[in-house]
């Protein structure tokens, strides 16, 4: 149980690092926050209304990351609602 609780708390703070990354368009800060929730997401990601948001998470991010500066603004909305979205989700 405990194991869970701080997979989800170190998957919180991740959370939050990308939405501050997003919200000051920091590519290279956002894609390491990426990284690190992949590999941090499948161990918690039993649970399946996690493991789907945050694969849609993921993969929204990559576009975001890829998109030109000019389509980033749309992506962005989407993936500031996901987390939050997950963030919920996460809640005990």
């Amino acid at each position: 149980m405990e194991y869970d609780r701080s997979k989800r708390l170190l998957l919180n703070a991740l959370l939050n690092g990308l939405d501050r990354a997003i919200g000051r368009d920091d590519l290279s800060a956002a894609e390491r926050y990426c990284k690190r929730l992949h590999l941090s997401t499948e161990p918690i990601a039993a649970d399946s209304l996690v493991a789907g948001a945050s694969k849609k998470l993921l993969l929204i991010s990559g576009l975001w990351m890829n998109a030109p500066n000019v389509e980033r603004d749309e992506t962005r909305q989407q993936l500031l609602e996901l987390i939050d979205h997950l963030i919920s989700l996460l809640a005990w």
